[in-house]
């Protein structure tokens, strides 16, 4: 009986810990990390992943949303959010308090660019998005996809070649 105590004792220890960090997930450890990796779990559908990016009155609206929608339903709203995304630019803002994040984050679609402005906080050894400000929408001055170069003019005749000093009669 007593070589079993030990290999009993060490399973219920291992089953305990596997309980108690069940659903924890390793937060991101910068605030621009956060950010993309809240749009990769928006793009896979991931609401578990997702939620646990955000904290605060923010985590407690989206939860109200999802427990309206169906989990079902949230998850495609995500997946919407984010389809057509061609671009995500983020800077720093300035004057965040010690502790938390500002970042302004640039979203780029095919016809228009989203502006918006994330606060984070250090929670659990990462960063979590407490605020996101409405999203101010507007026109970019050349829309995604924009050839750089005239095709007509790439493909007329060769250009003339170079110009050599000899041949200026230097």
């Amino acid at each position: 009986m007593k070589r079993y105590v030990l290999p009993l004792a060490v399973a219920a220890a291992l089953v305990a810990a596997a309980i108690a960090l069940r659903g924890r997930q390793v937060r991101p450890e910068t605030p621009e990390a956060a950010v993309n990796a809240l749009f990769t779990a928006a793009e896979r559908g991931d609401d578990g992943a997702y939620l646990a990016l955000v904290g605060g009155p923010l985590r407690a609206s989206l939860q109200e949303s999802r427990a309206q929608l169906g989990a079902e339903k949230f998850r495609r709203s995500l997946r919407a959010s984010v389809a057509g995304v061609k671009t995500l630019a983020i800077t720093a803002a300035t004057g965040a308090p010690p502790d938390q994040a500002a970042l302004d984050v640039e979203v780029g679609f095919a016809d228009r660019v989203e502006r918006q402005r994330m606060v984070l906080a250090r929670q659990g050894g990462g960063w979590v998005i407490m605020a996101a400000g409405a999203a101010a929408a507007g026109k970019p001055a050349i829309p995604y996809g924009t050839p750089v170069f005239d095709e007509a003019k790439r493909d007329g005749p060769a250009a003339p070649p170079p110009r050599t000093p000899g041949d200026l009669g230097l």
